[in-house]
C-alpha cells in the first residue's frame, strides 16, 4: 500500500510516495520509493495544501483498495464453494490459530534467538531446531501428549513448520544439556519486562511417575504424591516466584526424600543469580533442622509450615491454651510465641530463634474431621482384611491401625490415637526467622504456597508432565524442559492477563485459545493461492486478545497473510 512520507533532509522538508511490502527471501517488512515529490515549500507555494490532500488521497487510495481487495476475494470464496455457506466448507481441513497468543509470550521471552545461538555451539544440529522447540512447547499448552504425538497433530496450528519426527528425539537431549542457560535467559528476559519480585520465593516438591516399573540412576521406587505404588517415578523441586512464575526446577531420583532436595537447588540459585537476601516459603515437609540451619546460614530467612502433630506434650498444651489468641471473627484466631532450638548443618550447631505463628480456622477443622474420617474407614478396613494390610499399609492407612507382638502379632484400631489427633482439628503452625515479619503477614505469604499446588496441577493435569513415556536420562530431562517451559508461558500470559484486570483460570484460557479456529480453503484455482475462513471463536478469546493488544484476523483472507 502507497503512503505519502514528508521527511527532512539537510534542513529542508521533502516529501514523496512510498510503498510498503514484504522482503521474499527475509519476510521481514520494508519500504520502497515510488516517486520523489520535492521539497515540500516549493510543493506548497505552487499548490497550497497539495501535502494534506496527497495524504488524504494516499488514505482513500488504500482504503478503496482493501475494499476492493476484499469483495474479489469473497466472490473467489463464494464461488469456490459454490453458494454453499457454511455446508461447503465441511471436509476442508481445520486449523488453530489462537497458539498465536502463545507464541507472542514466546517471541518476547527471544525464545528463538536463543535457541538459534545455542544451537551454532553443537555443528551435529543442521535443522532449525527452534522450530522443533516451539511446536513441542506449544502442543503441550494447547493439546499435551506424547512427542510422536504432538508431531502428527503439528500441522493443525498455524505456525507449523517442516520437520521430522528424527528430529523432534534428537531435539531432547539438547534440551537436556542447555537447561541451566535456558533458565537463566528466561529469568533475564522476566526480570526486564516486569517489576518481578525475589524477595519471596515458593518451593515444594513433587513426583511424576512413568509407565513401567524398570529402575535405574533416575527412575526409582519411591513414595509417590499421585499414589502409584508399583511404578518408578522422578522427583521434581520447583522454586516460583510470588506471581507464580517458575524461577528454577530440578529433577531427583524417584526414591530421594523432599527434605533433602531443598539445599541443592537453593545452592544453585545462589550461585547463578547472586540472589543474597529472599524469604523462602514452603509446606512443613521441608521443615528440618537442617534447612533450616542452612537457609540461615546463607543468609535467607524462611516462613515454613511446622509440624503441630509431633509437637511434644509441652507444646501441644500451649497450642491447646486459649490465653494469648487473637481472635478475629468465628472462624479464625491465631497468636505468636518464641520458638527456639538448635540445628545442625555441616557438623556445625546453629541456634535457631524464631517465631512461631499458631493458627486455628473452622474451615480447617472441617478438613481435619473430613481426612481423619477417611482414615478412620480405611483402618477399619484393613484391621478386619489382614491378607490386604500388608499392601495398603504402604498407602498410608496404618495411622490408626494399632499391631503388637506379645504373644502372636494382633492388629486393632488405635482409639486412643483417634482421640489425640481430634484435639488439634483446625490447628496449624508457621515457623519464621523473620523476627520484623507480622504475624498477619508471615500468615499472608505462607498462604501463597498454594500458587505452587496449582502449578503443580497444572503441569500433571493441563500439560499432561506424567505418565512419562521417553526412557533415557537425557530424554526425561528434556521432556521437563518442555514442561517447564510451557508453564512459564502460561504464568507469564496469566500475569499479563492480570495486568490488564482479566483474571482467567489456566483452564479457560485454554479453552479460549483452543476455539480460535479457521477452515482452510486449498488452492483456489483462480489464483493458486491458499484462503481461508474464520469460525465463531468464543469470547474468553476476544478478551485475551483486547487485553493482550493482538489485532483480531479478518474474517476471510489468504492464508499466506496470517501464518507465522
Amino acid at each position: 500500500m502507497s503512503s505519502l512520507q514528508v521527511y527532512n533532509s539537510r534542513g529542508n522538508e521533502y516529501a514523496r510516495i512510498v510503498e510498503a511490502y514484504r522482503d521474499p527471501v527475509t519476510k521481514k517488512p520494508k519500504t520502497r520509493i515510488l516517486k520523489n515529490l520535492g521539497r515540500v515549500d516549493v510543493l506548497e507555494t505552487k499548490e497550497p495544501g497539495i501535502i494534506e490532500r496527497l495524504k488524504r488521497e494516499c488514505v482513500e487510495s488504500k482504503e478503496m483498495n482493501q475494499s476492493l481487495r476484499q469483495e474479489a476475494l469473497m466472490r473467489n470464496i463464494e464461488k469456490h464453494m459454490g453458494g454453499g455457506g457454511e455446508e461447503a466448507t465441511r471436509g476442508y481441513p481445520v486449523r488453530n490459530y489462537g497458539v498465536k497468543v502463545y507464541q507472542k509470550i514466546w517471541d518476547e521471552l527471544k525464545l528463538d534467538n536463543f535457541f538459534d545461538y545455542r544451537k551454532k555451539k553443537d555443528s551435529r544440529i543442521e535443522y532449525k531446531i527452534e522450530d522443533v522447540i516451539s511446536m513441542l512447547v506449544m502442543s503441550r499448552l494447547m493439546d499435551a501428549g506424547s512427542k510422536k504425538r504432538s508431531y502428527e497433530k503439528k500441522d493443525h496450528y498455524i505456525t507449523a513448520n517442516e520437520m521430522g519426527l528424527e528430529q523432534v528425539y534428537r531435539t531432547l537431549p539438547f534440551l537436556a544439556k542447555e537447561k541451566k542457560e535456558l533458565e537463566k535467559h528466561i529469568n533475564k528476559q522476566l526480570s526486564q519486562k516486569m517489576q518481578r519480585n525475589l524477595g519471596v520465593a515458593f518451593y515444594d516438591v513433587t513426583t511424576c511417575y512413568f509407565e513401567s516399573v524398570r529402575a535405574d540412576d533416575l527412575k526409582k521406587f519411591g513414595y509417590s504424591k499421585d499414589n502409584k505404588v508399583n511404578q518408578v517415578q522422578v522427583v521434581m523441586g520447583l522454586l516460583i516466584d510470588e506471581e507464580g512464575i517458575p524461577i528454577s526446577y530440578e529433577l531427583f531420583p524417584g526414591n530421594t526424600s523432599d527434605f533433602t532436595t531443598l539445599i541443592p537447588i537453593m545452592d544453585d540459585l545462589k550461585v547463578r543469580y547472586g540472589i543474597n537476601k529472599m524469604i523462602l516459603t514452603a509446606d512443613r515437609g521441608l521443615n528440618s533442622g537442617q534447612n533450616l540451619a542452612y537457609l540461615q546460614q546463607m543468609g535467607f530467612d524462611y516462613v515454613m509450615g511446622y509440624k503441630i502433630r509431633s509437637a511434644s506434650q509441652v507444646a501441644r498444651e500451649y497450642i491447646l491454651d486459649e490465653s494469648g489468641y487473637t481472635q478475629q471473627g468465628d472462624g479464625f484466631k491465631w497468636k505468636i510465641c518464641n520458638l527456639d532450638r538448635e540445628a545442625q548443618y555441616n557438623g556445625e550447631k546453629k541456634a535457631l530463634r524464631d517465631n512461631l505463628i499458631l493458627t486455628w480456622s473452622a474451615k480447617r477443622a472441617e478438613k481435619d474431621r473430613a481426612d481423619r474420617e477417611r482414615l478412620i474407614e480405611k483402618s477399619k478396613r484393613l484391621v478386619e482384611s489382614g491378607s490386604a494390610l500388608k499392601a495398603e499399609l504402604k498407602r498410608g492407612g496404618k495411622k490408626y491401625v494399632q499391631m503388637t507382638f506379645i504373644a502372636e502379632e494382633q492388629v486393632s484400631f488405635n482409639r486412643k490415637q483417634v482421640e489425640k489427633d481430634e484435639q488439634l482439628d483446625g490447628y496449624y503452625g508457621i515457623q519464621t526467622s523473620d523476627k520484623n515479619l507480622t504475624a498477619e503477614k508471615a500468615i499472608e505469604i505462607y498462604q501463597g504456597l498454594w500458587k505452587i499446588e496449582e502449578s503443580f496441577r497444572v503441569l500433571k493435569t493441563n500439560f499432561e508432565a506424567r505418565p512419562i513415556f521417553v526412557w533415557t536420562e537425557e530424554s526425561i530431562q528434556g521432556h521437563f524442559v518442555i514442561c517447564y517451559l510451557a508453564l512459564v508461558i502460561q504464568r507469564y500470559l496469566e500475569y499479563k492477563l492480570r495486568k490488564s484486570s482479566l483474571n482467567l483460570s489456566t483452564e479457560r484460557i485454554q479453552d479460549a485459545l483452543r476455539s480460535a479456529k479457521i477452515t482452510v480453503l486449498p488452492g483456489l484455482k483462480s489464483s493458486g493461492q491458499d484462503y481461508y475462513i474464520k469460525n465463531e471463536s468464543n469470547e474468553d478469546y476476544s478478551s485475551i486478545l483486547a487485553a493482550q493488544g493482538i489485532p483480531e484476523i479478518p474474517v476471510y483472507g489468504l492464508l499466506g497473510e496470517i501464518l507465522r
